[in-house]
């Protein structure tokens, strides 16, 4: 499984860089005279339609506002065996990557399975008033998907598609920030 997941992240890191070149639109230029002296390449002014740089969406800002910090709590996990376990939970929540990202790390201790560890991103689209979530655990699962724009401080409802050692599936996260 090691192998398949570094091959995995191999492929996906080679598909961006692939993607990312910039296409050539012209034939290189020919290199310059061996006897010429330095030449110094004419600078080209940006072009007037350029458009600014994107701004972090207000929601994003406000959200993060509203959920940085550290979190704890107590409560009970269900096993597989259908026995009940008590557990501490500890989760971290910061603006992260020039504040586009809210990070969180969530640990659980307590569980039969051991420490259960959950990093998360989640960023807003102003386009589609959106919610994106990308959660990552370490035994090796991932979640990805969405939520409908609410009001900062209201419960967010995300549906995560999920893929794992144990297979795939969907998963329905409620995220309450006031709680």
């Amino acid at each position: 499984m090691k192998t398949f997941s570094q091959i995995t992240f191999a492929l996906l890191t080679m598909s961006a860089v692939a993607v990312a070149q910039p296409k050539a639109d012209k034939a290189p230029a020919p290199p310059p005279a061996k006897d010429s002296k330095a030449q110094v390449a004419p600078t080209v002014p940006p072009a007037k339609d350029a458009k600014a740089a994107p701004t972090v969406p207000t929601e994003l800002v406000e959200m993060a506002k509203a959920t940085t910090g550290t979190w704890k709590c107590k409560g009970e996990a269900m096993e597989p065996d259908g026995s009940k376990t008590p557990i501490t939970a500890t989760n971290k929540a910061k603006a992260d990557l020039d504040k586009w990202w809210i990070a969180e790390t969530l640990e659980v201790k307590g569980m039969k399975m051991g420490v259960l560890k959950i990093a998360t991103y989640t960023t807003f689209d102003a386009a589609s008033q959106k919610w994106r979530r990308i959660a990552l655990t370490n035994s090796g699962g991932q979640m990805v998907g969405t939520a409908d724009a609410t009001p900062v401080g209201q419960p967010m409802v995300f549906n995560l598609d999920t893929l794992g050692p144990m297979g795939s599936g969907q998963f329905r996260d409620h995220a309450d920030p006031s709680d």
